[in-house]
C-alpha cells in the first residue's frame, strides 16, 4: 500500500515538474494574475452549487438517509478524496460515514455505487452527442463513448429478479467470507434501490445539471483566460478530463489533469499556458473543497 501511495505521489510530482519546465511559470503567473476576480468567484459558485446537486443526488435514491448527513458526507469526501491516493476513495468514505450513522453497510454502498454510475452514464451520454458538432474529433469517438455508457447502464440489470437472484447465488458464500458476503448484501441492497424507477430518473435529471454546471464553469474560465470554443467542445474537454481521471495513477489527478487539459485543447489551438492555467484554477478549487470537508470532518469529530 505505501509503495502504491509512494509511486502515485512520484508519477504526480514528474508529470507536473515536466510540464511546468516546458511551459514558464512566469508565463502562468501572468495569465492568473490577469483572471477577472468576478470570472473567478462566479466559476467557484457554480462549482459549490455543483457539489450540491451532487449530495442533492444521492440523497434522492434513498431518502432514509438524512439530507443533511449525505451534504455532510459529500464534502467531507471530496477532502479524502484529494488527500488519500486512488479517484474511489472519496466514495469509499461516503459508504463508510452513511454505513456509520445507519448500520446498513450494504444500503451505503449501493446508492454510492448506483449514484456514480448514473452520472458516469450521463457524463459519457452528454459526450457521444457533442460529438457531431466537433469537427476536429473523429467520429468513431461517438461510439467509444456510447459503449461506455452501456457499460455504467448494465448496472442496472440487477433490476430483473432473474439476473439478481443468478448474481446472488453467484456470491453466496459456500464458507465464511467476509468479501463474498459484503458484495452479496451489496447485489441486494442495489436490486432494492433499483426497484424505484422514480428516483433514477431523478438522479439523471440531476447528474446532467451537475454535468451542465462543470461545463459552465469551464466555459465562464474560459471566457477569463481569452479562450473561445463552442459549447460542443467544453463537453468533449469536460467529458475526456473526466475519463482521464478514472485512472488511479496519481495524486488526486495532479499531474494527470494538467497534461490532459494541455493535450485536449491543443487539438483545437489552445496554447499550453492557457491549459495549464486553467487546470491550476480548477485545482485550487479541489483544495478549497478539501478544505471544506476538513473543516466538517473536523467539527464532526468535535461533536462526537
Amino acid at each position: 500500500m505505501m509503495l502504491k501511495t509512494f509511486l502515485k505521489i512520484a508519477l504526480s510530482s514528474a508529470l507536473l515538474t515536466y510540464l511546468l519546465l516546458r511551459i514558464p511559470v512566469s508565463e502562468i503567473w501572468a495569465r492568473l494574475q490577469a483572471i477577472d476576480p468576478t470570472y473567478f468567484f462566479g466559476a467557484l459558485i457554480l462549482t459549490l452549487a455543483a457539489w450540491w446537486i451532487s449530495a442533492i443526488r444521492l440523497w434522492f435514491l434513498e431518502p432514509m438517509f438524512r439530507l443533511r448527513d449525505v451534504v455532510r458526507v459529500t464534502f467531507v469526501a471530496l477532502y479524502y478524496g484529494t488527500v488519500l491516493p486512488g479517484q474511489v476513495a472519496g466514495d469509499m468514505m461516503k459508504v463508510y460515514q452513511l454505513s456509520s450513522r445507519q448500520g446498513s453497510p450494504g444500503q451505503a454502498a449501493a446508492i454510492t455505487l448506483i449514484d456514480r454510475a448514473v452520472a458516469t452514464f450521463a457524463l459519457f451520454l452528454l459526450g457521444a452527442c457533442a460529438v457531431p458538432f466537433v469537427e476536429q474529433v473523429p467520429r468513431t469517438l461517438m461510439f467509444l463513448f456510447a459503449m461506455a455508457a452501456a457499460i455504467f447502464l448494465s448496472l442496472l440489470l440487477l433490476a430483473i429478479p432473474r439476473v439478481h437472484f443468478f448474481v446472488s447465488r453467484l456470491l453466496m458464500p459456500k464458507q465464511p467470507n467476509i468479501m463474498r458476503a459484503f458484495l452479496g448484501r451489496l447485489v441486494d441492497a442495489t436490486n432494492i434501490v433499483l426497484q424505484h424507477p422514480k428516483r433514477l430518473i431523478i438522479c439523471f435529471l440531476l447528474a446532467i445539471v451537475f454535468h451542465v454546471l462543470c461545463v459552465a464553469i469551464h466555459m465562464v474560465l474560459a471566457h477569463a483566460l481569452g479562450i473561445a470554443l463552442p459549447l460542443a467542445t467544453w463537453i468533449l474537454v469536460y467529458a475526456g478530463i473526466s475519463l482521464l481521471l478514472f485512472f488511479p495513477i496519481s495524486l488526486a489527478g495532479l499531474g494527470l489533469r494538467e497534461g490532459g487539459y494541455i493535450g485536449l485543447l491543443a487539438i483545437f489551438g489552445i496554447s499550453a499556458s492557457k491549459a495549464l492555467t486553467m487546470s491550476l484554477v480548477f485545482f485550487s478549487y479541489i483544495l478549497f473543497g478539501a478544505l471544506l470537508g476538513w473543516i466538517v470532518e473536523l467539527s464532526g469529530v468535535r461533536e462526537s
